[in-house]
């Protein structure tokens, strides 16, 4: 019989966007002791996008006043959280299992994030829990302050190959060039400042035990290694079904399609898809934050 899931040593995915934290959140929640939920937003920044906490206070109000679980309730099968995860709550989620888990502690934000990924953790039979990137990745140390044993995983990808997916990401074919040219230069100014923050983020979190950065370029080119490697870190058995996630949401149309496996190709589509002149402008803006996550200019 499976222990009940608990969260003192649950694993983050943290890290910038399109950085392959998609796969990993697959890889790692094939095996059958881990489960991390996607996305929850539940920290960000207010300059790039509310998030659940601020959605929680608007709408909830002060978490000790009567009724305040039935509010949180009601406002996590709303529709009002953004994103994916809580689109799709009366799925994801059970409604029944988690008032029952919200009602067995006092109302804090802490409990509320801990009743999520235990009860996403029991739906799917697992023992661990865990969630990829829960709040923005400049939140991280909150994630530190609640859980000291907590396991962080810190992806991250080429620079240029960042930029190359998240404008293929946001393209459209109805796009006249003027809007594609501020879409990108969006995108540009976008990634610049991810890297920047993912750079400074592993030189201050890169000496503590319970961290582990993962090169998107390493896991497409030795899965095994790399995955057996996460398993002896996350301390869980490896099993072969890690080696074949399924593929879906990359913003290059011929990859995905629902196919198993990891799909080598999309290591070079950037360098058909960004100008020369800009893959260069960001190897020169950012050569520190290259040597200290482990790139070369190429």
């Amino acid at each position: 019989m499976r222990t009940p899931p608990e969260t003192s040593q649950p694993v983050f995915i943290i890290g910038g966007s399109r950085t392959g934290s998609t796969m990993l959140q697959t890889i790692l929640s094939s095996n059958s002791e881990l489960t991390l939920v996607d996305e929850i937003q539940f920290r960000s920044p207010p300059w790039i996008h509310r998030d659940l906490v601020s959605d929680i206070e608007t709408h909830v109000g002060p978490l000790h006043k009567d009724g305040a679980l039935d509010r949180l309730v009601e406002l996590l099968y709303s529709g009002i959280p953004i994103g994916y995860f809580w689109s799709s709550a009366d799925r994801l989620l059970d409604r029944d299992m988690l008032y029952e888990e919200l009602s067995r502690h006092p109302l804090s934000t802490r409990s509320i994030f801990d009743a999520i990924l235990v009860v996403r953790a029991r739906m799917k039979g697992k023992s661990r829990a865990g969630a990829k990137f829960p709040v923005h990745y400049s939140f991280t140390p909150q994630l530190l302050e609640w859980y000291p044993d907590c396991k962080l995983i810190h992806t991250t990808r080429n620079p240029k190959a960042v930029y190359a997916s998240q404008a293929a990401k946001y393209s459209r074919p109805e796009q006249n060039w003027v809007a594609r040219a501020i879409m990108r230069f969006k995108q540009f100014v976008h990634i610049n400042i991810q890297i920047s923050w993912t750079a400074r983020l592993h030189r201050r979190l890169r000496d503590l035990p319970n961290y582990r950065l993962v090169r998107y370029e390493e896991l497409v080119l030795e899965p095994e290694t790399q995955i057996r490697q996460l398993c002896d870190y996350l301390e869980i058995d490896f099993e072969p079904e890690m080696l074949k996630p399924r593929q879906f949401g990359s913003s290059f149309k011929d990859i995905g399609n629902n196919n198993r496996g990891i799909e080598r190709s999309s290591l070079e589509k950037w360098r058909s898809a960004i100008p020369g002149f800009t893959a260069k402008l960001i190897d020169l803006l950012h050569y520190r934050a290259y040597r200290y996550l482990g790139y070369g200019n190429d």
